[in-house]
C-alpha cells in the first residue's frame, strides 16, 4: 500500500465533493427541464437525465450530427464542437500535454477519421450537470476488414453556448487492435466469476464518502471498492460484454488491474448525479508493469441507482497503454494505413 498525500489529496477531493453536490438551477425543480429539456433529441439517443440547459442541449445535438454525418462533412461537424481554446485528452506518456486549439483538433481528427473512415456512433445515457456532460456512446467502425464495436464515455465541460471547453474521451482501444494483432496480452483473460453472486442493498455513494474512494483507487484496496458496491454486478473492459456477479469476481478483476500497474495517483475530476446513476471520473497516472515511464490514465465509474440502493457498476477505461508500451502502440497504428 502506498502513503496517501494528504494535502494533494484533500484539496482534489474538495473539488469532487463541491461538484457531486452542485444545485440546479431552480427552473429544475418539479416538471420542467428535467422532463422537457432538449426533446427533439431525445428520439435520438437512449436518455438524457439531469438538468439539460440550452447549451447543453445544444452539445448534444451536434454530438449526436457527428456520429451519423459522413465525409466530407464530419470533419467539420467535429470541429464545431469545440471552443476556440479547448483542450482534448486521450492517455498518452505523462508529460505529454492533452491536444490544444482547433487547429490541432482539427488536424488530430482529420488522422483519426483517415484511418477509420466509417466510423460511426449512436447516443446511449446522457448524463448532465451543469456545465458537465457525461455522453455515453455505441461505437462502429471497420479496421482491415475487421467489424469492431465498442462503448465509450465521452466526458465534456462546457461554454455557456455549448462548446466544449475540455475534452476527455474513455474507450478501450485494445478492442480496436487485438483482431488486427492476436499476441496483444488480455489482461483480464483469466479473470472468471466463482460461487454464488453477492446480495445487498448498498446505498449509493454520498459526496461524504469520495474521499475515502480515492484513497482506495491509490492504495489499490480492490476489496474496499469492490465491497462497498455488494450486489452490484460489474461490467468492465476485457469481459467481452459479460459482467462480474461475485464478490470474488469483482476482487479479481481489480487485483489484476492493481497487479499490471503501480503508483497509481488519481484525483476526482467531475462527479454527475442524476436520477438513475451516478458517474465518478478519476484522472491522473499510473506506471505499467515493464514500462519506465508513467501514462497518463482516467477512469469513469458509473454506479446505477434504484430507489437510492447501487444496482450496477460499470468501469470505463483504456487498457491498452497498460499492456503496450508507446513505441509497440505506435506500430498498432501502423497496421491500419
Amino acid at each position: 500500500m502506498k502513503v496517501i498525500r494528504t494535502a494533494a489529496a484533500g484539496l482534489a477531493a474538495g473539488a469532487a465533493l463541491a461538484l457531486c453536490t452542485s444545485a440546479a438551477p431552480a427552473q429544475a425543480t418539479g416538471r420542467g427541464w428535467e422532463e422537457t429539456g432538449c426533446a427533439e433529441a431525445r428520439p435520438e439517443v437512449t436518455s438524457i437525465s439531469g438538468w439539460v440547459s440550452p447549451g447543453a442541449c445544444a452539445f448534444i445535438k451536434r454530438q449526436i450530427k457527428f456520429g451519423k454525418v459522413s465525409t466530407p462533412d464530419r470533419v467539420d461537424a467535429y470541429v464545431d464542437l469545440w471552443s476556440e481554446d479547448a483542450t482534448l485528452w486521450e492517455p498518452a506518456k505523462a508529460d505529454r500535454l492533452p491536444t490544444q486549439g482547433l487547429d490541432a483538433i482539427r488536424t488530430a481528427i482529420s488522422g483519426s477519421l483517415s484511418l477509420v473512415p466509417d466510423f460511426r456512433f449512436r447516443g446511449t445515457r446522457i448524463a448532465v450537470n451543469g456545465p458537465a456532460v457525461m455522453f455515453e456512446a455505441h461505437n462502429q467502425a471497420t479496421l482491415k476488414g475487421h467489424e469492431v464495436a465498442y462503448d465509450a464515455v465521452y466526458r465534456v465541460l462546457l461554454t455557456d453556448d455549448g462548446k466544449v471547453i475540455q475534452g476527455r474521451r474513455y474507450y478501450d482501444r485494445h478492442s480496436w487492435f487485438k483482431p488486427l494483432d492476436p499476441t496483444l496480452p488480455d489482461l483480464f483473460a483469466n479473470v472468471t466469476d466463482g460461487g454464488t453472486p453477492d446480495r445487498g442493498r448498498t446505498p449509493v455513494l454520498s459526496p461524504d464518502e469520495l474521499t475515502e474512494r480515492m484513497e482506495a483507487w491509490n492504495n489499490e484496496d480492490a476489496g474496499a471498492l469492490a465491497g462497498r458496491l455488494t450486489g452490484a454486478p460489474l461490467s468492465a473492459p476485457g469481459l467481452d460484454g459479460g459482467v462480474l456477479a461475485t464478490t470474488q469476481g469483482k476482487r479479481a478483476y481489480l487485483k489484476t488491474f492493481f497487479d499490471q500497474v503501480s503508483d497509481v495517483r488519481l484525483r476526482p475530476g467531475q462527479a454527475v448525479k442524476v436520477d438513475g446513476a451516478t458517474y465518478l471520473e478519476w484522472h491522473g497516472t499510473v506506471l505499467p508493469e515493464d514500462q519506465s515511464d508513467p501514462v497518463s490514465f482516467g477512469v469513469i465509474e458509473r454506479i446505477g441507482d434504484t430507489g437510492g440502493v447501487s444496482s450496477d457498476w460499470a468501469l470505463t477505461f483504456d487498457q491498452l497503454p497498460l499492456v503496450a508500451g508507446e513505441d509497440e502502440i505506435i506500430k498498432l497504428y501502423a497496421k491500419l494505413r
